[in-house]
């Protein structure tokens, strides 16, 4: 539904408070994410499934289901990590259409991410959830029937752009390890410094 007067306080205030409340479900989902990495890397043997990361949460934080926490990890692993989008893209996209994308299994990243432009689209021109919804629902139902066949170059291309979008620092995607450095030894020639020569060292004129 538009709003007729966009110029009106209100308006933007509301339109800054939803997009909050679902940056706060992504907020939740990062966290989420890296702690769950966090606690596997940092293990030396023992490492715990995702089932029981979340089901461990879920005692701590009895108000909060296990399935809420599932949906906010998910939806910022699928859509953030290996889509690359950024936080700040999804806030204003309701978050019960992106967990459906989300959770998805047929469909891969750049398909995913289509959809989520679509739904970016049509939410700024003004349709309705219940349109959006049932849209979707009919475009999942026939990837889960029919999954996209997307070329292995492309997937292998579109999955490096993710890596290298999430990590700041990094050089080489996860898809291609850095290669290992070189082993030269100590005495290879050409290695050496080069004499330092001072003033007085030159040679006189003749």
């Amino acid at each position: 539904m538009k709003i007729i007067d966009p110029i009106n306080v209100q308006t933007f205030d509301l339109r800054e408070a939803i997009s909050s409340l679902i940056g706060a479900r992504l907020q939740l989902g990062q966290t989420l994410y890296f702690t769950f990495q966090t606690i596997n890397k940092n293990m030396k043997k023992h490492k715990y499934t995702l089932a029981q990361f979340l089901r461990i949460i879920s005692f701590s934080y009895p108000r909060m289901s296990r399935r809420s926490l599932s949906r906010s990890y998910r939806v910022f692993e699928r859509l953030v990590v290996e889509c690359g989008f950024w936080i700040t893209d999804l806030q204003e996209i309701d978050f019960i259409l992106m967990s459906k994308v989300a959770e998805c299994r047929n469909i891969m990243a750049l398909t995913r991410r289509e959809i989520i432009v679509q739904i970016r689209d049509r939410t700024e021109a003004g349709d309705s959830y219940a349109q959006i919804s049932k849209k979707l629902d009919g475009i999942l139902a026939h990837y889960r029937e029919h999954p996209p066949r997307i070329p292995e170059g492309v997937l292998d291309f579109d999955h490096r752009l993710s890596d290298v979008k999430m990590h700041f620092n990094l050089t080489d995607s996860a898809k291609d390890p850095p290669p290992a450095p070189l082993n030269v030894p100590m005495d290879f020639p050409g290695l050496d410094l080069p004499r330092v020569v001072l003033p007085w060292d030159k040679p006189e004129p003749e």
